[in-house]
């Protein structure tokens, strides 16, 4: 059926070549290199044809012993990285080879292998680049681990700069997008992060007299494992914005403000509210994700379509496009 109200735009599909489930994508920085994962132990990494439009791929290999469920690109200031995790309980990291041929198996190095869970792992990311080349990843142990580069001319070395429990008690048998982790991007505030944890997102903050982590808050509304998070960049706003994805139908915009807390200058002081609620998917919602402005957020669900969303005049969100692989029906 057609969506009333909406532009639908038609997207083009291009063959993997994947044997199993692909379980995450990503661009790098330029959006011309685009990463694949998969149940099938392998990364595929591509790059844009600019005459065809069409995705070439670079190379293909076996990257892990499990399934690989999240890889993410570096900040091109660290050079052309990328990281992969997986249940094997390893987050892995991988430079590019100029100088070895297109599609060799040998165009990606692994430089280092971060191998301190006592589980699966179920997210890792890359820190904003202003705090470095660092790393963050939580696996099935509730452990959330920052690793740090200590070298930048030898990626090999890596050690633990941080590493708190987010669950009191381990997990199982859960899907690598029951965690999610979402980094504040803004330069001018203290280090913040938004983690979901299965059915609960919680708000991390750095105490600057203690240099630790402290629990700022826990999201309020869901009612159901929350697959995805997403923190939006702050582009000049006096707020911060953050987005979730919950098995129980909805996309929730959330506005944060951050102050000093008058009574405690040691902590902050942070105040939550909800600003939208979409359940426009009808069934669960597995991914949000903000662009590189934080003025529209894609979402993807069950129904097989993304939906970008953006504010109104009235600073309200509302749903702008959406995306279907099958055009209308």
């Amino acid at each position: 059926m057609s969506v009333p109200g909406y532009r639908m735009s038609i997207v083009k599909p291009f063959p993997t070549s994947h044997e199993d489930l692909i379980l995450d994508v990503a661009y790098d920085f330029y959006g011309r290199q685009l990463a694949t994962c998969s149940a099938d132990q392998h990364v595929k990494i591509f790059d844009l044809d600019l005459t065809t439009s069409f995705w070439e791929l670079n190379d293909s290999w076996r990257a892990h012993d499990s399934a690989v469920v999240r890889v993410e690109f570096s900040h091109p200031e660290f050079g052309h990285l990328l990281l992969s995790a997986s249940y094997d309980r390893t987050v892995k990291v991988w430079e590019e080879q100029f100088e070895e041929p297109i599609n060799s198996g040998r165009r990606w190095t692994k430089v280092a292998t971060l191998s301190d869970s006592h589980g699966p792992i179920y997210d890792a990311t890359f820190l904003p680049a202003h705090l470095g080349l660092k790393i963050s990843a939580i696996g099935s142990d509730g452990k959330l681990r920052i690793y740090e580069s200590t070298d930048p001319s030898d990626l090999s070395q890596w050690i633990i700069v941080d590493e708190f429990l987010i669950l009191k008690n381990p997990v199982a048998n859960h899907l690598q997008s029951d965690f999610s982790i979402s980094w504040c991007t803004s330069k001018f505030s203290s280090e913040k992060f938004v983690i979901s944890a299965l059915d609960q997102a919680y708000i991390y903050y750095k105490n600057e007299t203690t240099n630790k982590f402290v629990l700022g808050l826990v999201l309020p509304e869901h009612k159901g494992l929350i697959r995805s998070v997403s923190w939006a960049p702050t582009m000049g706003r006096s707020y911060h914005l953050i987005a979730t994805a919950c098995k129980d139908g909805y996309v929730r915009i959330f506005k944060l403000y951050v102050n000093k807390d008058n009574d405690d200058p040691d902590n902050l002081k942070l105040e939550i509210s909800l600003l939208n609620a979409f359940n426009d998917h009808i069934g669960e919602v597995w991914k949000v994700s903000w662009n590189l402005t934080g003025t529209i957020l894609s979402s993807c669900g069950d129904d097989g379509l993304i939906r970008l969303y953006k504010a109104n005049y009235a600073n309200k969100f509302q749903c702008m496009s959406v995306i279907s692989a099958e055009g209308n029906k």
